[in-house]
């Protein structure tokens, strides 16, 4: 089986090339008008959010990629990275207020008219409500994580390699930004869990994770992707899956200690005298 290139062009990472010179535009258009403090504010959180998305490149089109494509515990870095760590990023730079400055005056006008008051366009803005909810948004990143990985869509996905790069990575920084939103706020809107609605997604995905990893690596005495066994034969294949479970029941579940500790702080912070909060610290608080 052929291998991608070490560097290679994937949709998620023309795209990331692209918002991000949009967001740099849109940066210089908000600065005509902004105070020096402003300026400074919207900068430390398009530092936050370049970092999220360079990183996104660099998986998509780096060479992750392609030894991802042969070490099962490799794609399972390349996951967990997709899914849990560079969303965060993506989701505390706030980047839809510069995205939408990078628009001329007319063109975001008629963005807005159009959104908020076409008739024709309104069963689209209700779908968007309803996947980017909370309950959704939970449901979907654990269906994605789930849905991946079972042996048929993989195998597939891993034998025609297009999948990975157009279906499978795109699912997983969408559906892990989504899923952030519940619990971090996105300049200039607050997070849109409330705190029960944040635990119950702390604690069905970190079970999932946890029922998942434990299929790969201790309910199985089989290697579950054809992939890997062709390339590496079956004892190299399991002991591959064995550290990709490991990988996914450690490295995933990490992310849940400082959720769990930011939901607490949240629900148990006094009114009054508090220290500076997350959804301050981006702000100089």
């Amino acid at each position: 089986m052929a291998l991608p290139p070490f560097w290679q062009i994937t949709p998620l990472g023309v795209l990331g090339v692209l918002i991000g010179i949009a967001h740099e535009v849109g940066l210089a258009r908000l600065a005509e008008r902004q105070s020096q403090a402003d300026r400074r504010r919207m900068r430390r959180r398009s530092l936050v959010f370049y970092s999220g998305l360079i990183g996104m490149v660099l998986v998509a089109s780096g060479p992750l990629e392609r030894w991802a494509m042969k070490w099962l515990s490799v794609h399972m870095v390349t996951h967990v990275v997709e899914m849990f760590y560079l969303p965060p990023l993506l989701v505390l730079g706030g980047p839809l207020v510069p995205i939408f400055f990078s628009l001329a005056v007319a063109e975001r006008r008629t963005v807005l008219r159009t959104w908020y008051r076409s008739r024709s366009w309104a069963g689209v803005r209700r779908s968007v409500s309803v996947v980017t909810g909370p309950v959704p948004a939970i449901v979907l990143f654990n269906g994605v994580m789930v849905l991946w990985h079972i042996p048929a869509v993989f195998n597939w996905a891993s034998w025609h390699q297009w999948p990975m790069g157009w279906l499978m990575t795109p699912s997983f920084v969408v559906s892990g930004v989504l899923f952030w939103r519940i619990f971090l706020p996105s300049h200039p809107r607050p997070p849109r869990g409330s705190i029960p609605v944040q635990l119950v997604a702390i604690v069905v995905t970190a079970f999932e994770m946890l029922v998942l990893a434990m299929a790969l690596g201790v309910f199985t005495k089989a290697p579950w992707y054809s992939m890997n066994v062709v390339m590496d034969g079956s004892a190299a294949a399991m002991r591959d899956q064995h550290w990709a479970a490991g990988i996914l029941w450690v490295c995933g579940d990490f992310w849940a200690v400082p959720a769990l500790v930011l939901v607490g702080y949240r629900l148990f912070a006094r009114p009054g005298g508090r220290p500076a909060s997350l959804e301050g610290v981006l702000d100089g608080v």
